[in-house]
């Protein structure tokens, strides 16, 4: 075996390394392999890893990823451009779009499913639950959107984009359960379903993005007494939710887990289920697919029936179908991958679902995409920082606190008004891939002292935060910034 030169390396310290000169380690030879692991950190070909890790002289080159597109058919090009061998002297190519693009990922992709390692597994059949409203909940729905959408109307150029999601999750919330008499048509069903599958042994898992006893898995429970349903929600304590599955696997007499999403939606093995019940639906279809696998996983005998609830006429099947004509994009090009939709979701499109037209402070900038912000690439400290910055060019005093455990405070922010009154931020941030859950915002109220005039917590995410979360937040004045909102901050 002749002597190797290996390097490996973070791609932070790889960025670092690549520099101007030529004999910099990374640069100095032309490799015979480089291989990517978590590769759509190049999915963005603006981004300097992204342009450094192509101009590595390479007679071959792998990548590993779960995600080779997440919102743009770019960042699958991005991604096949650095697979293309690149000798001394040349340049990096660029892909263009099209026929071509997707057959060059048609030859070189190698992906392995479900199917090839578990073949005898049975089928996950998936169903679309289509219900129209009535009674008392469709009374609630149409004058709950009435008037929110004047409201809308009336906040004129003042109105956010928070606005149109506050509306989108109080209608969300009144088509799982009508907030005056409890009526639910998503409920029925569910019972009657439940009804047949218990006369033939079989037992379900029901998923829901809420928690509480009005509108989510606390409501479900308490209106299912009858099948001596278990709860698996966030706010558990380790030992309760070990209990809790512990107690689901070990007694049949429980016939239905109720799960909040985010907590139950990985992690567990939940075999003994073989059907599954998505009471209301998440932005990013991958959530959902993850919960589905719960039941769908090895061990399991029976096929797995997945049923998925979309109240027609309603907010549920407009943002149903806007992902329906999203999704199509990435069928053709990836099969079955990890696609944050929400993010595909710009402006004209949130306010689109009530039919009005964005603000001109609220429409999506056309350089969005482009934006040189990219918080995929920010390690936890780099985000503080970015956060700390923006901060202090508003005009605000940051305090970078020490490091803390989970759910403390990251920044302290103090600025003083006009009248030389005080005002004081406790900021935590979270650059996670993923919306925040509740679980978190409830940590960081825990460690907040005691709220008074001109003090408030903030929590920053750029990927936003789920229903619940933001329903928490709101309850308790925390205020919560996404992505869409720190881009504002920064133009604003």
């Amino acid at each position: 075996v002749t002597p190797a030169h290996v390097y490996v390396t973070s791609y932070e310290t790889f960025r670092a390394d690549f520099t101007e000169n030529p004999q910099s380690p990374p640069r100095r030879r032309t490799w015979d392999v480089v291989i990517l692991d978590e590769a759509q950190k190049i999915k963005n070909r603006d981004v300097e890893v992204s342009r450094k890790c192509k101009q590595l002289f390479r007679r071959r080159a792998w990548v590993l990823t779960g995600t080779p597109l997440e919102n743009r058919v770019d960042d699958l090009a991005s991604i096949l451009e650095f697979v293309m061998p690149l000798k001394e002297g040349e340049t990096p190519i660029r892909l263009s779009l099209g026929p071509s693009l997707r057959e060059r990922h048609q030859e070189l992709q190698l992906r392995r499913k479900k199917a090839d390692v578990l073949p005898h597994l049975p089928p996950k059949i998936i169903s679309q639950i289509v219900l129209p409203l009535d009674g008392s909940q469709l009374q609630s729905y149409e004058r709950a959107e009435k008037e929110g959408i004047i409201q809308l109307r009336e906040r004129g150029e003042t109105v956010r984009i928070e606005n149109v999601l506050e509306l989108i999750l109080k209608l969300k919330q009144i088509c799982n359960f009508c907030p005056t008499t409890g009526q639910s048509v998503k409920l029925q069903d569910v019972s009657e379903r439940l009804r047949t599958l218990e006369s033939e042994g079989h037992r379900a898992l029901i998923f829901s993005q809420f928690t509480d006893e009005k509108h989510g898995a606390r409501a479900i429970v308490a209106k299912l007494k009858w099948v001596r349903p278990l709860l698996y929600t966030g706010d558990l304590s380790p030992s309760e939710k070990e209990a809790t599955i512990r107690e689901f696997k070990g007694n049949i007499s429980h016939k239905a887990l109720i799960l909040s999403l985010r907590a139950g939606g990985q992690g567990l093995n939940l075999q003994d289920a073989s059907y599954v019940f998505h009471f209301d639906r998440w932005w990013n279809p991958a959530v959902e697919r993850q919960a589905e696998d719960r039941a769908h996983r090895l061990g399991q005998t029976f096929p797995v029936h997945v049923y998925r609830y979309v109240l027609e006429g309603t907010i549920e099947e407009r943002i149903d179908n806007i992902l329906r004509e999203k999704q199509l994009l990435f069928d053709e090009l990836v099969d079955d991958v990890s696609i944050d939709l929400k993010s595909l979701l710009s402006s004209e499109e949130l306010f689109g679902l009530f039919g009005l037209k964005p603000p001109e402070h609220a429409k999506t900038p056309r350089h969005a995409e482009k934006s040189p912000t990219n918080f995929s690439e920010m390690s936890g400290i780099e985000f503080e920082e970015y956060v700390k910055r923006l901060l202090e060019r508003k005009g605000w005093e940051v305090e970078a606190t020490s490091p803390t455990r989970d759910g403390g405070v990251d920044l302290i922010a103090r600025r003083h008004d006009e009248m030389g009154l005080e005002s004081i931020l406790y900021v935590q941030c979270k650059n996670y891939a993923s919306p925040v859950g509740v679980d978190i915002v409830r940590e960081l109220n825990g460690v907040l002292p005691k709220q008074s005039i001109g003090t408030r917590g903030v929590l920053v995410c750029p990927s936003g935060f789920t229903a619940d979360a933001i329903a928490f937040a709101k309850d308790r004045g925390i205020a919560l910034w996404d992505r869409q909102y720190l881009f504002e901050f920064l133009n604003g």
